[in-house]
């Protein structure tokens, strides 16, 4: 396997303080968030970059859609704050599992680029486990972003005939859910 090659620690290094400065000017993470965001981050790109690709992709897509309707939700959750700003429970709660799942893949198989999934068991489950739990936490972004913004009011999931305010849990939409499928 062999240690980490010093461009790629560096890389890691980067791309976590990239995000994590990212995330904090534009409002999206509070101060602790942001450092629970490049730990994250260095730990995943530092797993490999097929890793940290994907990491990246999950983040991203939630902020924009974070940031679609903003005055809409605001004025829907008047609790709500400007931005939306996350904290390190929340940021590790989103991603840390996966991180842990990137990192022992790293440790036990190595480069993901070496990945051969059909003759390896123990890393086909540890990909799966990574890719599984951003698609999982990603369907719920994506479907409480855009169900929130939805035309037609949500109904609860444990009792259809209900209808229940925008923001509610277990409220569901039709346009909330095609973005959680997506």
């Amino acid at each position: 396997m062999g240690a980490p090659r010093p461009l790629h620690v560096v890389t890691s290094i980067l791309v976590g303080a990239y995000l994590g400065r990212r995330g904090l000017r534009k409002g999206s993470l509070s101060k602790s968030g942001a450092m629970a965001a490049f730990a994250v981050a260095v730990l995943t790109w530092g797993s490999g970059p097929r890793f940290g690709i994907t990491l990246i992709a999950f983040y991203l897509s939630g902020s924009k859609l974070s940031r679609v309707g903003a005055a809409t939700k605001m004025r829907q959750d008047e609790a709500a704050t400007e931005g939306g700003a996350r904290d390190a429970a929340q940021v590790l709660c989103c991603s840390l599992p996966a991180a842990l799942a990137a990192a022992a893949y790293r440790a036990e198989i190595g480069d993901d680029a070496r990945a051969d999934l059909t003759d390896d068991a123990r890393g086909a489950v540890l990909v799966a486990r990574f890719v599984a739990f951003f698609a999982v936490c990603a369907g719920d972004t994506w479907a409480s972003e855009r169900g929130c913004l939805a035309a037609a009011p949500p109904r609860l999931v444990t009792a259809p005939w209900r209808v229940v305010p925008p923001g509610t849990n277990g409220g569901v939409t039709l346009a909330g859910t095609a973005a959680s499928v997506a």
